[in-house]
């Protein structure tokens, strides 16, 4: 992007005293790390629970799909949660 002063140089930092969360190239691991607890943890309550959710969907067509989502918002859940957690603990969310 060009303006009148040319280029445009942003760069990713994070600024001293700020409650805004910037991602960076290290910060990866980090997100890597906590979509793998996810995964994991999904699997931990997917062995739990998959008797209740295969007599929830049922006999019917949609039976397979109603587990897919159902283990995909598990995760989802898990892996916001354990992001939440991991940059509370890390003191970049003030969560109250």
């Amino acid at each position: 992007m060009t303006n009148a002063r040319g280029p445009s140089s942003e760069t990713l930092e994070e600024t001293a005293g700020s409650d805004a969360c910037v991602c960076s190239i290290g910060n990866a691991v980090e997100h890597y790390v906590t979509g793998i607890l996810g995964l994991v943890a999904t699997l931990v309550i997917g062995v739990q629970a998959y008797p209740w959710l295969q007599a929830t969907a049922g006999p019917s067509y949609l039976g397979s799909t109603w587990l897919v989502f159902s283990f995909a918002a598990v995760w989802l859940v898990c892996w916001i949660a354990l992001e939440v957690a991991w940059e509370w603990r890390a003191g970049r969310v003030h969560l109250l």
